[in-house]
Order: structure tokens, then sequence, then C-alpha cells
């Protein structure tokens, strides 16, 4: 697949971990697509560096679900690209904490669209270095599982995608499989996971489907 242009069609965005590298890609592409955005920031100054008519940057935590509940009225779709910093215990369980706080948040509103991010780990996979990654980031596996269940069992309109390795690479094409990752696997930009994330914003494709991604 190659990144989609959107003539003409504009959505309301809460975007969780628009401050990571992942959500970075997804806020600077909404905006010249003409989305609007509401960016969720841990701290006061996080993306001080950016200011656009249409982005409102809110600063509050993900995984409290009053502050996430203030957010959604008038909204469109969630996009989530939460995730651990380092594959230890405390850091990977922004998974599940953010999981439980946007599900249940989402729930009691009118907003029924959600995307996330999550990891092709969970995928089943013989290869040994699949074996090794699974063993290092042994949280992150745990924490992505747990989260993707609290998803999956809710009644929203969910699609989560599940990436590789991810770089920095400006290349936007990717390959894609429901429940499963692409043949071959590997790395992804971040470019090309925020194209499908927007993609599938406006055109839910991948209704309830777990989505495998690659370059």
């Amino acid at each position: 697949m190659v990144c989609a242009t959107f003539e003409g069609v504009r959505v309301n965005i809460v975007l969780l971990g628009a401050n990571g590298r992942t959500g970075r890609e997804v806020l600077d592409r909404a905006l010249r697509a003409g989305d609007t955005v509401t960016a969720l920031v841990r701290a006061k100054g996080k993306l001080a560096d950016i200011s656009h008519e249409r982005l409102d940057v809110q600063v509050g935590s993900a995984c409290d679900p009053r502050v996430l509940e203030a957010l959604l009225p008038g909204q469109d779709v969630v996009i989530s690209t939460l995730g651990p910093r380092r594959p230890t215990r405390a850091s990977a369980a922004i998974y599940s904490d953010s999981a439980s706080s946007i599900v249940d948040a989402m729930q009691g509103s009118d907003v029924n669209r959600l995307l996330a991010t999550s990891s092709a780990l969970l995928f089943p996979s013989d290869r040994l270095l699949d074996r090794v990654l699974r063993g290092f980031a042994s949280n992150i596996v745990k924490e992505a599982r747990r989260m993707e269940e609290r998803i999956c069992s809710s009644s929203l309109d969910w699609t989560i995608a599940r990436t590789g390795f991810l770089t920095n690479d400006t290349g936007t094409s990717y390959r894609q499989a429901e429940g499963a990752s692409p043949e071959g696997g590997g790395s992804i930009s971040r470019a090309a996971v925020a194209c499908f994330l927007l993609a599938e914003a406006r055109q839910s494709t991948h209704l309830r489907q777990v989505v495998g991604l690659c370059a």
C-alpha cells in the first residue's frame, strides 16, 4: 500500500502519544491533511515547538478516564500510539493501563472508533530472532496482550495495528495482513504507520480486526 491522500475528508482526532515519534508523525500528517487534532500530553511544554489553528494540546494522563472523557465531545476517532520507552514492567504497563481508561471513557461517550498500535511480537512465530525478542521484551508482550484483550472485549469499533521494529525512514509504503504478520515480516517506518492509521480513521476498512504491518 502507498500513503493515501485525503482530499475533502476531514476528521476530528483525539491523539494519545502525540509527543512520541510515531504520534508526532500522525500529528504532522493529520494537520497537513486538514484534520483537527486534540493531543493529550503528560506535561506542560510538550509539543511546544508546534502551533496550529487546528491543534489543541491538553495536559493530563491517558490512564485517567475522567481526563479522556472531557476530550471526547465532538470527536470522530481516538488514535493511541502509546507504548513503552523501555522493556521494563513499569514502562510497559502504559499499554494495559491506558487501554482500560480509553475503553471506559469511550464506552460512556458518543465516540466509538478506536485505533491503537501494538507489537508484532504477539503474532506466533518460530523464528529464532522472534523467540529471542519475545524473551527480551517479555513485559512488552505481556502488557500489549492485556491491552488488546481489553480493547477486543469492548463494544467499540476498534482496529489494532501490530507493527514490527519502527524506523525513522521517510518511506510511506507498507504491506498489511489481517490477523497475521505480512509474509516475511520485518520493520516499518513510523511514517508508514501514520499513513495506515489516518487512512483507517477515514475508511474503517479493518473494523474490529488486528492488522499486521511491515514495509
